[in-house]
């Protein structure tokens, strides 16, 4: 079963979509100042002033994914590592999140399974997968996000502890 936050994509989409309406609201006002048409927020056609904010909006997101995300060519020159890192996880889980993002940004492949979905503070969560969970548990407990790294021989738990390690080995 799902909760309607989970349906609406996560705590993480739902705070991204806040920060571009407060984004575009701010640059709807800063422009409307800039102008000199702050009457014009409270008495009539937005077309103009909210056009310019709308184009500042996506300027700044843009460069702010891109400086996010790192966006630059690939060197190259990277261990194929898809078939050697595994990471159990669960979608909705901050912190598989932010492994998954650090791969992204680093170019580092990986086979992800997920296990059982997200717990919370109180509960482990439903398990989705009996054999992967079988598995996970093999390596010593029921935590995600674990990284297991076939080609050598090592696990690790923790997303900090995890990138760490990707940082050391892969990045």
């Amino acid at each position: 079963m799902t909760t309607p936050l989970q349906r609406l994509g996560g705590p993480e989409r739902l705070r991204e979509a806040a920060v571009l309406v407060l984004a575009f609201v701010g640059a709807t006002v800063t422009v409307a100042a800039l102008t000199g048409n702050l009457t014009t927020l409270t008495a009539g056609s937005l077309f103009p002033v909210g056009g310019a904010a709308m184009a500042v909006v996506a300027l700044m997101t843009g460069l702010t994914v891109r400086r996010a995300l790192g966006l630059r060519a690939d060197p190259g020159g990277r261990p194929d590592t898809a078939g050697a890192l595994v990471l159990y996880q669960a979608e909705g889980c901050p912190h598989c999140a932010a492994v998954r993002r650090f791969c992204t940004r680093h170019g580092i492949s990986l086979t992800l399974h997920n296990p059982r979905t997200a717990g919370t503070p109180f509960t482990d969560g439903t398990v989705t997968d009996r054999d992967r969970h079988a598995e996970l548990e093999a390596y010593g407990q029921d935590q995600i996000p674990l990284l297991v790294d076939r080609d050598r021989g090592e696990s690790t738990y923790e997303s900090t502890d995890i990138r760490a390690y990707l940082e050391r080995h892969y990045a």
